[in-house]
Order: C-alpha cells, then sequence, then structure tokens
C-alpha cells in the first residue's frame, strides 16, 4: 500500500459555524408562520397531524402545538383530538362577521 502526502498545509483558519437566519429562529414570525402554514396545509388536505410528527419537523414542544392549533381554531378551523397525540380538522367554518 503507497502512503499518499499533500504538499499543503493545513489550514490555519478557524472553522466557521453559521447560525440560523433570522426567520428561522424558534422565536421569529417567520418560523411560526412556516409552522401554521404546514398545520393548514395538513388539516385542508383532511390529512390526520400527529403532534410527534410536528415535533419531529420543528423541534417544538407540545405546547407550542396546542398554540398554534388554537391559533387556527381561532381562524374557523374545527379540529378535535382522533386518538393520543392526534388530531384531525373536522370543517373549516369562516364567519365573516368576526374578521
Amino acid at each position: 500500500m503507497t502512503t499518499t502526502h499533500f504538499g499543503a498545509p493545513a489550514p490555519n483558519t478557524r472553522a466557521q459555524h453559521y447560525t440560523r437566519p433570522a426567520h428561522a429562529s424558534h422565536g421569529a414570525l417567520g418560523f411560526r408562520l412556516t409552522r401554521l402554514v404546514w398545520l393548514t396545509a395538513r388539516f385542508a388536505r383532511r390529512e390526520l397531524v400527529s403532534i410527534d410528527d410536528y415535533r419531529r419537523r420543528f423541534g417544538m414542544s407540545v405546547r407550542s402545538f396546542h398554540r398554534d392549533v388554537g391559533i387556527l381554531r381561532q381562524a374557523g378551523f374545527e379540529i378535535e383530538p382522533v386518538k393520543k397525540s392526534t388530531y384531525r380538522t373536522v370543517c373549516f367554518t369562516f364567519d365573516s362577521d368576526h374578521a
């Protein structure tokens, strides 16, 4: 077996660590909107949404899930639990008088 030697010296610059963009940080409005759009799309397609899927995708707590579902309920989605940690939408009833 032959040994290979490379003539280039090792870099002496420090490794760069990239931070999340402002819209992707956990407290940012853009990140919350992303979560709400994801939930809205899933519920609009009549798919079941589990808390585990939500947590795996966004790294958020169960409490955040319930807050986001509460916002969608205020927007007119009727969301009900199907089984433990799984929810579905029953219907969407938007009342224009409350807008």
